[in-house]
């Protein structure tokens, strides 16, 4: 077995695509408390992304009909941005590139995975979706209000960049001996 193979063989066995133990995550800093999970949410790093994105993307859909809201709501107490011709235009932006991360930290997991991973990942995503079901039974007014005191669990990020990062290797081990695709069968 050449030192290449054994290498790739060490990464498969070390690196877990569907789930990582929470001794491999980064320690919180000094002082600082690990903020906590919101009660439900999933804690294994391919199902917590997908939660992350299904919530995510129903705070993207909750912007669309709150836009009215946070217009009077900045006309009342003033705009955080002069001059803004969207409200939070920023902050959709940002909220759009994070999605994008979840969203390729998901598929590279989905990838990577040697088992069907995606059903589990559907029904994280219509998990984390449902988390606005309750502000989105209220006016229009109070859904706003949640709206702007919303905010991703720091921990999203960081386990979607781990959860790619790991299917890299992964991905890459599982075909380093598939044949070439122009390679003579």
């Amino acid at each position: 077995m050449s030192a290449k193979t054994l290498v790739l063989t060490f990464a498969l066995l070390a690196s877990s695509v569907g789930a990582q133990t929470p001794a491999s995550e980064p320690a919180p800093a000094a002082g600082q408390a690990e903020e906590p999970l919101p009660p439900g949410a999933p804690t294994d790093p391919y199902a917590l992304s997908a939660w992350c994105y299904g919530a995510m993307d129903e705070y993207l859909a909750v912007y669309e009909t709150v836009k009215p809201d946070l217009r009077a709501i900045d006309a009342m107490w003033g705009s955080t941005v002069a001059h803004e011709r969207e409200p939070y235009a920023q902050d959709m932006a940002a909220a759009r590139k994070e999605r994008r991360v979840l969203a390729d930290a998901i598929t590279a997991a989905e990838k990577a995975s040697p088992a069907a991973i995606a059903p589990r990942g559907v029904a994280a995503v219509k998990q984390g979706r449902s988390i606005w079901a309750l502000a989105e039974g209220k006016s229009h007014r109070e859904l706003a209000r949640a709206w702007l005191s919303w905010g991703l669990p720091d921990k999203c990020d960081s386990t979607a960049r781990n959860l790619a990062a790991n299917a890299a290797v992964l991905g890459a081990a599982l075909k380093y001996n598939a044949p070439e695709p122009d390679a003579p069968k």
